[in-house]
């Protein structure tokens, strides 16, 4: 079920850290800083005023997430992007999160449809707010976003399986972004969600499973037409 203090808490950043954290997160995400690039404390400082060890540390956390990769004594870069691990995390997704959706449309109860129904008003509530930026980019829409998803399989009785998805979603969701940010006008997001949503509260297995994964499938495949982003992966 939704709990809106807990998805306030998500938001709301408790230590300076953590503060700093999400800022870089956000911009790493957003595709401001871009895949590869050298992460400078002389900029960084600047930029979200901090001192070193506040950065060195939000740095390392985000290390630990793989979207800022560490060089050794050379410092920190953000993470590079590639044509393989697009597929490769869509591909997984598709799979793991197909089982999911199965398992939870067999087990979930009126409960589970609720929230899902919760979700998707939540989420097309904050797309209506402005039609003239994607609502999604930014971090409340981003995180609404994952509320949805995460809601239809939250009756899968799968403990391990939900933590591999979150896992991969976060993983993904840089991805996503960039075709959010570089193929703004590419799809109807609100469509293919509702369209989901009534396919598994509908109970329908096999249509809401194939949904799921030409959903996640569009991201991959129109991201891959911006050749821009993946350098000579893009003409092999």
């Amino acid at each position: 079920m939704i709990d809106p203090g807990r998805e306030a808490a998500e938001l709301e950043p408790k230590t300076l850290v953590e503060a700093i954290y999400k800022q870089i997160r956000q911009d790493v995400l957003s595709g401001k800083l871009k895949p590869g690039s050298k992460l400078r404390f002389t900029d960084l400082k600047a930029n979200y005023d901090a001192g070193t060890s506040t950065l060195r540390e939000a740095l390392s956390r985000l290390t630990a997430d793989r979207l800022v990769t560490a060089e050794g004594q050379r410092g920190f870069r953000v993470a590079p992007i590639s044509l393989t691990e697009l597929w490769d995390i869509t591909k997984l997704r598709s799979e793991i999160e197909s089982a999911a959706l199965a398992d939870a449309i067999d087990a979930g109860n009126d409960a589970w449809e609720a929230n899902i129904l919760a979700c998707l008003h939540r989420l097309s509530k904050y797309e209506e707010r402005d039609a003239t930026t994607p609502a999604l980019l930014g971090e409340e829409g981003a995180l609404l976003h994952k509320l949805f998803h995460m809601s239809l399989l939250s009756a899968c009785p799968s403990v391990w399986r939900l933590r591999v998805v979150d896992l991969l979603y976060d993983q993904s969701e840089r991805y996503r972004r960039l075709q959010t940010s570089y193929l703004p006008d590419y799809r109807n997001s609100p469509q293919e969600h509702r369209e989901l949503m009534e396919a598994t509260i509908g109970r329908h297995k096999q249509r809401a499973v194939a949904l799921l994964t030409l959903h996640l499938e569009k991201t991959a495949q129109s991201l891959a037409t911006v050749e821009e982003l993946w350098g000579s992966e893009a003409r092999r």
